[in-house]
């Protein structure tokens, strides 16, 4: 997964890699906070957990989408030769289902990786301070 930092001086993006999925784990494997060099200015800023964030993955929407577009086909060039010839009506159906599989395939992909995001960027290392 890639973290986001921006940038104290010239605003853009500084991205960090890392195994993490929420901002505790982040914490204890590489510390509360982490110095990340700017590739556009050459600048080294120190961030706070709580200062960075991510985003959906690339990866993962590529992958998902060639899930879908490529199994799509393949499935039906599999299961058509099958039933060539059968005029029974149930065919369609059973075809149906199976062309569902990439799309469940698709959908479970994107979820998990919006949840990823979601619970990252929801959950402050520091909540809020209550006056007891």
């Amino acid at each position: 997964m890639k973290v986001y930092g921006k940038c104290q001086k010239c605003e853009t993006e500084v991205a960090y890699s890392t195994n993490t999925n929420t901002r505790v784990e982040f914490a204890m494997r590489d510390g509360e906070s982490r110095i990340l060099k700017c590739k556009n200015c050459n600048a080294e800023t120190n961030f706070h957990v709580d200062e960075l964030y991510t985003k959906e993955s690339k990866l993962a929407q590529i992958g998902a989408g060639l899930i879908f577009l490529l199994g799509t086909p393949i499935l039906f060039f599999i299961i058509n030769p099958i039933f060539t010839g059968s005029r029974n009506h149930y065919v369609i159906y059973v075809i149906g289902g199976f062309l569902l599989i990439p799309v469940i395939a698709y959908g479970i992909i994107k979820k998990q990786d919006q949840t990823r995001v979601s619970d990252f960027n929801r959950r402050k290392l520091k909540g809020r301070i209550h006056n007891i």
